[in-house]
């Protein structure tokens, strides 16, 4: 049985909240550690994240980025998939800016892509300097 569990403070180990007055948020452009024992599974199940995700606005809606309202804010990019020591990682850049909407969006997708192809993780933050010592993962093919 598939199963993807997600790190309960995730984005909280990543930014500080909002302050109240602002919403639920935070300050922060969120990464996403999958930690798998299919490593290769879970990069490819990012890797397929990727689109998706660049369309969450900030209401939490995935959209069609052609015909979407351009008053609602969605991410600027998704970086490629890296392969670290513990897992794969995927950044969104949302100019360090992240509604607690948009946030549930993209774990919903997250969690969609990995249980859609048989993929148990548990999805969390990655540590600082993640970057160091991770290599771009290429897609088979």
């Amino acid at each position: 049985m598939t199963r993807v569990t997600v790190a309960w403070d995730i984005f909280d180990q990543q930014g500080e909240r909002w302050d109240e007055w602002l919403g639920d948020g935070w300050e922060t452009s969120p990464c996403f550690l999958v930690l798998a024992e299919d490593a290769e599974g879970a990069a490819n199940a990012l890797h397929t994240a990727r689109t998706r995700l660049m369309q969450v606005n900030e209401l939490g809606e995935e959209v069609d980025l052609e015909t979407a309202d351009p008053s609602l804010y969605t991410p600027n990019y998704v970086s490629d998939v890296y392969i670290t020591a513990v897992g794969p990682i995927v950044s969104v850049d949302t100019k360090g800016e992240l509604p607690k909407a948009m946030a549930d969006g993209m774990l919903r997708i997250l969690l969609d892509e990995l249980t859609g192809v048989g993929i148990s993780a548990h999805v969390t933050a990655p540590p600082d300097g993640w970057i160091n010592g991770s290599e771009l993962w290429r897609p088979p093919g």
